[in-house]
């Protein structure tokens, strides 16, 4: 199995967490447990947006794809990284940036899927609605929305710098993995965020299972992958973060009766210590 950089320790079982709180497997569907089902999640980060491109920590503020951002995810659509979407389950977060992403990723030019900043920041619930339904309208792909994928709450670190984050001496500890379980003023505890997106990942490859879906292709975020390939996979690194895979990559990973097996890169190696951006 050349260039696959991992496989996980665990053990073939249809269970849905283990001791430590880590996903193992959990396939399920109305006939009962798929036994032997094997299945590959890819999952995607969103192109860069002003946030990545400006040191910015964000997480629920919608941002858009910057138009360089959307480029480079086309140029990755020519290079051919992205898999097949044919009789793939496709699913985002719902965020705009995703959406824009996916749009782009297969087939929708950079032009057409360009949101501004100044249409949905800041916030205004009718306009992200109005950017989300133009995103959907351009997606050539059918894809579903699990909103429990949705980037971490960063509270009061919203929109701050890294520097700035950086400067508050919890915020510090929080980057550096030194909280246990930090509670953003305002927004997610990492615990919830834990849960939140451990049931999503759950939703997913449970509702691609009783379907019948062998491929699963997920557009989200950092923060969001991050923390699934550090549940799926413990111990590989020391600090989460470091799953973090570059704006407009991912990973792809095998799963057997929904259990993770082993996963590699997809598109260019490199991945940032920094969260959420």
């Amino acid at each position: 199995m050349a260039g696959w950089e991992q496989r996980a320790s665990s053990a073939r079982v249809c269970i849905s967490m283990n001791g430590h709180g880590h996903i193992t497997g959990y396939v399920q569907c109305c006939c009962g447990t798929i036994s032997g089902m094997e299945q590959t999640l890819y999952l995607v980060r969103h192109g860069h947006t002003m946030g990545t491109q400006s040191e910015l920590m964000y997480g629920n503020t919608e941002l858009p794809v910057t138009y360089e951002g959307l480029s480079e995810v086309a140029d990755f659509a020519a290079q051919g990284i992205y898999p097949d979407p044919e009789g793939a389950a496709v699913y985002t977060s719902g965020m705009v940036r995703a959406l824009q992403t996916l749009a782009v990723m297969y087939g929708a030019d950079p032009d057409s899927a360009f949101v501004s900043m100044e249409e949905i920041y800041p916030e205004r619930t009718d306009n992200v609605k109005s950017a989300a339904a133009k995103m959907d309208s351009l997606c050539r792909v059918p894809h579903m929305t699990e909103p429990l994928l949705r980037e971490i709450n960063l509270g009061s670190f919203e929109m701050k710098t890294v520097s700035e984050v950086l400067s508050d001496e919890r915020g510090k500890a929080w980057l550096e993995g030194r909280l246990q379980d930090p509670q953003f003023e305002g927004g997610d505890s990492m615990s919830g965020f834990a849960r939140r997106v451990e049931q999503g990942i759950r939703n997913v490859i449970d509702e691609s299972a009783g379907r019948g879906d062998d491929t699963m292709i997920v557009v989200i975020h950092g923060g969001v992958i991050a923390h699934i390939l550090d549940s799926f996979f413990p111990g590989t690194y020391s600090n989460l973060w470091d799953w973090t895979p570059q704006p407009g990559t991912g990973y792809e990973i095998r799963l057997i009766d929904g259990a993770p097996q082993s996963w590699k890169p997809v598109g260019k190696t490199g991945f940032r210590v920094v969260p959420m951006k």
